[in-house]
């Protein structure tokens, strides 16, 4: 049973259907209202929610930048129809969704912000993955953002060194920490 959920997110009103199967289903998870609440976003840009689940995040990224686009990426069917029921009922359009693999669905596409909260239960050879591919897929000067479980913190600050060169300790939650990594110029 689907359930329908109104939150004010950054002074934004954002309503979205929530599904058994679909990350969060019990509504926003504490890790994503995290970034939500710190993320910085400039309008008029290009951005991605890579592992949108239902497309909480998205939508925000779509309010916030309105006169940008995002896209949300999912590799599971049941999220992207979810995602994009949701996209519909906030009545945004400036926001895609695409069921995809990474980023396959867009070839070499580039974004000036990739955000994610990446599956950690996958391990650090996938998340290893997820850094390359974002780095891949940002144009120079660009910023991924994640949110992690904090024992994964280590572990991402290192990652983000490896690919990126730099790391940056946004914020910190009671579960969850948020880091971006900016590519070279």
């Amino acid at each position: 049973m689907d359930s329908l959920i109104t939150e004010k997110l950054r002074g934004l009103e954002v309503k979205f259907y929530t599904r058994a199967g679909v990350f969060s289903k019990s509504g926003l998870d504490d890790g994503t209202r995290l970034l939500i609440d710190n993320l910085n976003i400039k309008d008029g840009t290009v951005v991605a929610d890579l592992g949108s689940g239902a497309g909480i995040l998205g939508i925000v990224l779509g309010k916030l930048n309105f006169h940008g686009h995002v896209h949300l990426f999912d590799d599971h069917l049941r999220s992207v129809e979810l995602a994009k029921e949701n996209v519909e009922l906030n009545r945004l359009k400036n926001v895609d969704v695409y069921l995809s693999d990474l980023f396959s669905a867009v070839g070499d596409r580039t974004y000036h912000q990739i955000f994610s909260n990446p599956p950690q239960h996958l391990g650090n050879e996938f998340l290893d993955l997820v850094a390359f591919e974002c780095l891949k897929h940002l144009k120079p000067g660009g910023e991924t953002w994640w949110v992690m479980q904090k024992h994964l913190k280590p572990f991402t600050e290192r990652l983000f060194q490896k690919h990126f060169g730099n790391c940056k300790i946004v914020a910190h939650g009671k579960e969850h920490a948020i880091l971006k990594a900016e590519k070279q110029r």
